[in-house]
């Protein structure tokens, strides 16, 4: 049901956007918040950049947080053999508030299995649909929460559905520790940082590497790389002069040929954004 599986992209592409709560506690999410107004990143001071990851992350997460919104467009490659899979993602997610909240669309290029999906995460609870297809009559939008997916009456799809948000957790409570900043806190830097211009923007861009062992423990996408042999993950990562990642690329190859490349692209830090669920008479509660 690709409704479901939008879950699991959801929470890997939330899992991707660099370290956007500001809150490092590691704890389950809160009870919502109002999020405060979004700070424009023109009119956030500029940063002293460190030199080692772990401090860099730390700002990085700091000024995020103040900025509290951001555009992101994801876009991943995978290749095994001569079969080759494309995604590609666009979001808006505001930043400044616990859990943080998005709104996306995601489209998948499988030439087998093509389709658009539209999400929503709003409040701990997950909106999914699928262009062209109904969840029940005159319903085209999927609602999955926690409460949802422990509904017994599901019976062995309860396990399934914990599983599918036990991942969006972990995507919304550890964003600082995501598959993006924690590449860098957990890797070591190669060489020294270089001064780009990067979309007309003045950047630092610093690149490193990451024993997939050290993240494999907590980021599920990863340990299952492992076992398969993923021994390194090489990352590029370019930040702005206050503190704000314009752009993140990885790169890894298994033992067993399987590569991928993932490229998130930030912009419009701090502009308003508009994430809202959809149309109560539209929506299906999964496991409801």
């Amino acid at each position: 049901m690709r409704c479901l599986s939008a879950a699991v992209v959801l929470a890997m592409c939330l899992a991707g956007t660099a370290a956007c709560t500001g809150d490092e506690s590691g704890s389950r999410p809160k009870a919502a918040r109002t999020p405060s107004k979004p700070v424009p990143a023109a009119q956030l001071a500029d940063v002293d950049l460190p030199g080692a990851p772990a401090a860099l992350v730390d700002v990085i997460t700091r000024q995020a947080g103040r900025a509290g919104s951001v555009r992101a467009e994801h876009a991943a490659t995978s290749a095994e053999g001569g079969k080759k899979i494309e995604q590609k993602i666009t979001a808006q997610l505001r930043t400044g508030v616990r859990p943080p909240s998005a709104q996306m669309t995601i489209v998948d290029m499988d030439p087998a299995d093509p389709g658009t999906t539209e999400a929503v995460v709003l409040d701990g609870v997950i909106y999914t649909r699928v262009a062209g297809e109904e969840q029940a009559p005159g319903k085209p939008w999927g609602r999955l929460s926690r409460q949802d997916a422990k509904n017994p009456e599901l019976g062995p799809f309860t396990t399934l559905l914990t599983g599918l948000m036990d991942q969006v957790d972990q995507a919304l409570s550890q964003m600082t520790a995501d598959t993006g900043l924690a590449l860098v806190r957990n890797g070591t830097f190669k060489g020294a940082p270089a001064p780009e211009t990067l979309g007309g923007v003045q950047v630092r861009r610093y690149s490193g590497s990451t024993p997939a062992a050290k993240i494999a423990g907590t980021d599920p996408a990863y340990r299952a790389l492992a076992k398969v042999g993923l021994k390194d993950v090489t990352w590029t990562l370019w930040v702005d002069g206050k503190g704000l990642p314009q752009k993140f690329q990885v790169d890894y190859t298994t033992s067993q040929d399987l590569r991928g490349v993932q490229t998130v692209t930030y912009s419009r830090w701090g502009e308003p954004v508009l994430i809202q669920a959809p149309p109560a008479g539209q929506v299906h509660k999964i496991g409801g």
